[in-house]
C-alpha cells in the first residue's frame, strides 16, 4: 500500500514537472513571436520597441484629434458661407433652413457614429452647438434683413437653445458643456445691449453655475462665470464697445449695484456647500478671494461714476451684510478661514462709511475705536487673520494721520491708548488667538510708546515736555513691575533715552532757567533710581545663583 502511494505521488510530480516545462516553452515562444511582430528586426530590443510605439501612438492622437478639430472648423465655416451665400442671393429663409438641416445631418451623423469614432464625434459635441447658436443670432442679429423682427421672440429662442445644451451637459455628466452653456449665456447677454436684459442674464448665469457647483463639484465652471459675469458687468459700465458703441463711461446707473450686490451674495453661498463633498477648502478660499476682489473694483468704478457723495450708506450695507454673513458662518460652519475673510471685508467697508459720514480729521478717532470692535471680533472668532489685518490697517491708518493732518489731541491719545490697550489684549488672550509670534504685539507696543511721546509733546507746553515724558518712563516701569513684563521695562528705558536727548539738544536751548533746573533734577532723579533698582536686582541675582 505505501508502494502504491509513492508511486502515485512520483506520477504526480512528473506531471507537474512536465506542464511547467511547457508553461516555459510557451513564454519563451510568445517572447519570440512578440519581438518577430513589434519589430522587424528580431536584435532590437523591447525597449527600443516600446519606445517606437509610443511615438506611434503620439503621431497617431495628433493626427486623429488634430485633423478632427481641424475638419470640423473647416466644416463649421463651410456651412457658415454657404448660409452667407444664400443671403446674398436673397434667399434669406432658404439659407437658414439649409444651415439647420446641415447641423442636423451633422446630429445624426454624430448619433450614428458614437461608437466608431468617438474623437471625432466629441469634437462635433462642441461644434455643432457653436453652429446652432451662431446660426440663431441670425435670425436677428448681424442681418440687413432680419427674419425674426422681435427681439423678444429671438431672444427666447436662444435661451431655449442654452437650456438644451445645459441638459446634455448634465446627462453627458460634463463640465465643458456646461461651460459652453455660460459662453453661450454670456455672449447673449453683450449681444441684447440692453441694461435690463444684459443684468437678469448674468444673475441667472452666476445662479445656473452656482447650482451645478452643489450638484456636480464644476469647480471650473464656476471661476469661469464668475470673471465672465463680472467682466461682462465692466463692459457694460464701459458702454459696451463690443457692440460698436464709443468707449465712455455709461451716463444712467439704471440700478446696477443693486444686481453687482447679488453676482456677489450669490458667489459667496458657495461656502455653504458641505465639507464631506470637497476634498479641500482651496477651492472656496479661491472663489471667496475673486469674489472679494472683483466686486470691490467694480463697486470702486460704480461709486467714482455715479455715488462719490453719498457712498457710505453703500459701504455700510456691505459692512452690515459681510459681518453678518461672517457670523452666521461662525456659528453655522466649522470653516475658519471663511468667516474671518468676510468679517475682514466688513470691516474694511465699515472703515469707508465712517470716512463717508464724518470726513477727514473726525474719522480718525472713530476708525481707531473700530479697532477694539475688531480685536473683539478676532478673540471671539479665534481668528489670526483678522488681528494681522487689522494690525495693518491701524499701522496705515496712522501714517495717513500723521502725513496729511494736523494734530488733534483727541485723535493723538486714542491712538496711543489703542495701541498699547490692543497690546495687552493681544498679550493676555494669545492662547485663544493660538498666536505664535510676538510680531504683533510688538507693533502694537511700538505704536502706543511712539504716539505717547507723541502725543504729550503736542499736548502741554515745550517747558513740561520732559518732566511728562519722565512721568510716562515711571509709569512704563511700574508697569513692569506689576505685570511681570520685561517689554514694558524696556518701553521704560526707550523713553528715558529719548527724554534725555530731548533734555540736552532741546531743552537746553529753549527752556528757562528755573524750569530747567527742575527738568534736570527730576529727570537726575529718576535715571539714577532706576539705576540703583537694575543694580540691586542684577546683585539679587547673583547672591542666588551663589
Amino acid at each position: 500500500m505505501a508502494n502504491y502511494k509513492n508511486e502515485k505521488n512520483q506520477d504526480y510530480d512528473y506531471l507537474l514537472g512536465k506542464i511547467q516545462a511547457l508553461e516555459n516553452r510557451l513564454t519563451s515562444l510568445e517572447s519570440m513571436l512578440r519581438v518577430e511582430w513589434l519589430g522587424k528586426e528580431g536584435e532590437k530590443s523591447m525597449k527600443s520597441i516600446g519606445e517606437e510605439y509610443t511615438v506611434e501612438g503620439t503621431e497617431s492622437r495628433i493626427v486623429e484629434y488634430g485633423l478632427a478639430w481641424l475638419g470640423c472648423i473647416v466644416l463649421i465655416f463651410g456651412i457658415v458661407f454657404m448660409m452667407s451665400y444664400f443671403d446674398s442671393l436673397g434667399f434669406l429663409i432658404s439659407s437658414r433652413i439649409i444651415a439647420y438641416l446641415s447641423t442636423l445631418v451633422l446630429i445624426g451623423f454624430a448619433y450614428y457614429y458614437r461608437n466608431s469614432f468617438p474623437i471625432l464625434v466629441n469634437v462635433l459635441i462642441i461644434c455643432i452647438p457653436l453652429l446652432f447658436y451662431y446660426i440663431t443670432l441670425h435670425l436677428y442679429f448681424f442681418s440687413e434683413n432680419q427674419i425674426i423682427s422681435n427681439k423678444g421672440i429671438e431672444l427666447l429662442i436662444l435661451i431655449l437653445l442654452i437650456a438644451i445644451q445645459v441638459y446634455l451637459a448634465i446627462r453627458k455628466d460634463s463640465e465643458f458643456l456646461g461651460t459652453i452653456a455660460i459662453f453661450f449665456l454670456i455672449a447673449t447677454a453683450i449681444i441684447f445691449d440692453t441694461a435690463l436684459i444684459t443684468f437678469i442674464i448674468l444673475m441667472i448665469t452666476a445662479l445656473f453655475s452656482l447650482v451645478l457647483y452643489y450638484r456636480k463639484l464644476w469647480w471650473r465652471m464656476l471661476m469661469f462665470s464668475l470673471f465672465m459675469v463680472y467682466l461682462t458687468h465692466l463692459i457694460w459700465l464701459l458702454n459696451n464697445p463690443i457692440m460698436g458703441n464709443p468707449m465712455k463711461a455709461v451716463e444712467m446707473p439704471q440700478h446696477n449695484i443693486l444686481f453687482l450686490f447679488g453676482y456677489g451674495i450669490i458667489y459667496s453661498l458657495t461656502i455653504f456647500i458641505p465639507q464631506e463633498k470637497i476634498k479641500s477648502n482651496g477651492q472656496l478660499i479661491s472663489t471667496a478671494i475673486w469674489n472679494a476682489l472683483s466686486f470691490s473694483f467694480l463697486l470702486f468704478m460704480i461709486i467714482l461714476s455715479f455715488y462719490k457723495d453719498n457712498y457710505a450708506f453703500i459701504c455700510i450695507t456691505i459692512a452690515s451684510f459681510c459681518i453678518l454673513f461672517a457670523v452666521i458662518l461662525k456659528l453655522k460652519s466649522s470653516r475658519i478661514f471663511a468667516p474671518a475673510t468676510y468679517a475682514c471685508f466688513g470691516f474694511m467697508a465699515l472703515s469707508g462709511s465712517i470716512y463717508g459720514y464724518s470726513g477727514l480729521p473726525d474719522a480718525y478717532f472713530l476708525l481707531v475705536l473700530q479697532s477694539f470692535l475688531v480685536v473683539s471680533m478676532a478673540l471671539w472668532f479665534k481668528s489670526k487673520i483678522i488681528v494681522v489685518v487689522n494690525s495693518f490697517l491701524f499701522v496705515l491708518i496712522l501714517l495717513h494721520y500723521l502725513m496729511t493732518s494736523e494734530s488733534v489731541d483727541l485723535i493723538n491719545f486714542s491712538f496711543a491708548f489703542t495701541a498699547l490697550a490692543t497690546a495687552r489684549i493681544l498679550n493676555w488672550k494669545k492662547e485663544r488667538l493660538t498666536l505664535k509670534t510676538e510680531l504683533y504685539r510688538n507693533i502694537f507696543l511700538f505704536v502706543g510708546f511712539i504716539m505717547i511721546l507723541y502725543s504729550l509733546s503736542h499736548a502741554l507746553h515745550n517747558h513740561y515736555v520732559t518732566l511728562a515724558w519722565t512721568a510716562t518712563a515711571i509709569c512704563f516701569f511700574l508697569l513692569s513691575i506689576l505685570l511681570k513684563n520685561i517689554k514694558y521695562r524696556y518701553l521704560s528705558i526707550m523713553t528715558i533715552v529719548v527724554t534725555g536727548g530731548h533734555l540736552f539738544f532741546i531743552d537746553l536751548a529753549s527752556m528757562e532757567i528755573g524750569f530747567r533746573v527742575i527738568a534736570f533734577l527730576v529727570f537726575a532723579i529718576i535715571t539714577l533710581g532706576v539705576s540703583l533698582y537694575y543694580t540691586k536686582r542684577i546683585r539679587k541675582k547673583q547672591d542666588s545663583q551663589l
